[in-house]
């Protein structure tokens, strides 16, 4: 209905248009009812040919490349037009005899011309193609709509499957975080439990709760850094209760908590840093994560040893690659990705400029 509509008010506006045209052109008819009428025909010309070519031939025979179909399509539309206009326009004149006194003083060639007849009006119109241009200077302006909305259209579009695109990469890396984790973390409360240790259990319990409430229903749009860091801080403390043999160290500097920031987009990170560090006696294993935001730059570092173990690239959750896709649609080129593998250390470094102005915040 409401397409209906604005198409209506298109042609109303057309219209108006070329009944002022007419009004102002020398050449034009401004006897009653011609002038009211002549517009008309015209308007009705153009929309008699705009929507069986754009609603019909077009997408039925030119785009599924059936190219000679079209053109013959195209010819008869073409060939009805221009019979159709031409009754018309002599039924007009004829419903205004002053009409034909005005063409016969001013235009003696035109008013000779339409004295010839009916068969001999179309024939020259079709042979000469006049009319053709006429036609196609008519079509411009809804052809042009046409185009151009379906072009937005297809923006839109591609954008809302870009965003759906980026949910569905953070639903997976949720689902893939929580089954190990969730196993993981009540292994040890059963531990603790085991042990008569309510009171730790009970933080435990609260801590895992918290974690999985973030990840599961955390909004991309309204995630925050200072939610990041709390979620952090809940992961090593809970993965800690299972590391007794490794050093972890978060250390973190925000003057502005509120800053926008991807949700779960360190988890990958910290994650292989739990999983690819050895947690055996006197090792003298290590995790340290740094996280500094200062005005608009934002650092991250994440590194942890590896004592003989060799680190592979990063693999937790959506891995390595979509990381780097993550910040390269949150941040374009105003962000890093390096990551140094050495002989007995893994680092991750992830620098990010203009922190405050992230491409990608929408829902």
């Amino acid at each position: 209905m409401r397409r209906t509509a604005a198409h209506l008010l298109f042609w109303v506006v057309f219209y108006v248009v070329q009944f002022y045209y007419d009004l102002v052109s020398i050449s034009g008819l401004k006897i009653a009812p011609a002038m009211f009428l002549n517009p008309l025909r015209i308007i009705a010309g153009a929309a008699f040919v705009f929507y069986p070519m754009m609603y019909w031939i077009v997408p039925r025979f030119f785009a599924r490349k059936k190219y000679g179909r079209g053109v013959l399509w195209t010819l008869l539309l073409f060939g009805c037009f221009v019979f159709g206009d031409a009754i018309w326009e002599l039924r007009i004149l004829n419903l205004c005899p002053a009409c034909w006194e005005e063409l016969r003083v001013k235009q003696p060639d035109y008013y000779n011309y339409l004295h010839r007849g009916l068969l001999h009006m179309v024939l020259t119109r079709l042979i000469s193609l006049g009319f053709l241009y006429q036609l196609l200077v008519q079509q411009a302006i809804p052809i042009g709509l046409k185009i151009g909305m379906a072009y937005f259209k297809q923006r839109l579009t591609t954008v809302k499957l870009e965003k759906e695109n980026k949910e569905l990469e953070l639903h997976f890396l949720r689902s893939q975080i929580a089954p190990h984790f969730l196993f993981n973390t009540l292994n040890n409360i059963y531990g603790l439990i085991l042990k008569g240790d309510r009171e730790k259990s009970a933080a435990t319990v609260a801590q895992m709760a918290s974690f999985l409430r973030y990840s599961l229903y955390s909004d991309t749009a309204d995630n925050t850094l200072g939610k990041e860091i709390h979620l952090l801080q809940d992961y090593i403390e809970l993965e800690k209760i299972r590391r007794n043999h490794t050093l972890v160290n978060f250390t973190f500097e925000a003057d502005d908590p509120s800053l926008f920031f991807p949700p779960l987009l360190l988890m990958p990170v910290l994650e292989n840093a739990f999983k690819f560090c050895p947690d055996t006696p006197g090792s003298g294993n290590w995790i340290w994560v740094q996280l500094v935001l200062r005005q608009d730059y934002l650092y991250i570092s994440v590194a942890n040893s590896t004592g003989e173990m060799r680190m592979p690239a990063v693999g937790g959750g959506i891995g390595q690659d979509n990381i780097r896709r993550r910040l390269q649609h949150y941040y374009g080129w105003n962000h890093t990705f390096v990551t140094h593998n050495e002989k007995d250390m893994y680092t991750v470094v992830i620098e990010i400029n203009n922190a405050h102005d992230p491409l990608y915040r929408s829902r």
